[in-house]
């Protein structure tokens, strides 16, 4: 059995392709503005404005329009993302995420399964509101 004892530990699921490695996250995506020595505040505080916007949208929402199906998926993602990332600035020592999914030969990006809810979570949330929310709001004044 082995175990990630350092930063940087790997195992390879699929050789020079897929890989879990251990690595501990400062900043934000891609590790963007991890650098400055107070940034997890930062971090803490935009992720506890973004659970208050996402849980406030959620309880919000339509659950009886069964056509609000994306839109109900990705505010369920955000929230698990944010909340995922957020746990880890809080309960990990020294406030970074860790991250594991390790993807070689496509990227040098290693994330986590939070960070994948967010990517999903906000690429769905655009493409209801952008594409799908204004064909509701159309079939909703013919039917008036």
């Amino acid at each position: 059995m082995s175990y990630f004892g350092f930063e940087g530990d790997t195992v390879a699921i699929i050789q020079d392709f897929f890989h879990f490695t251990y690595v501990r996250n400062p900043g934000a995506v891609f590790g963007m503005g991890g650098d400055s020595g107070y940034g997890y505040l930062f971090f803490i505080g935009f992720g506890v404005i973004g659970l208050a916007i996402f849980t406030v949208l959620f309880a919000k929402n339509n659950w009886k329009d069964k056509r609000r199906v994306w839109y109900n998926i990705s505010l369920m993602l955000l929230i698990a993302g944010t909340l995922g990332n957020f746990i880890d600035r809080i309960f990990q020592i020294d406030h970074k995420v860790v991250d594991f999914i390790d993807f070689r030969g496509i990227w040098d990006y290693v994330f986590n399964i939070a960070d994948m809810c967010l990517t999903v979570g906000i690429s769905l949330f655009m493409f209801d509101q952008f594409i799908l929310d204004p064909k509701r709001v159309k079939t909703n004044e013919s039917n008036q």
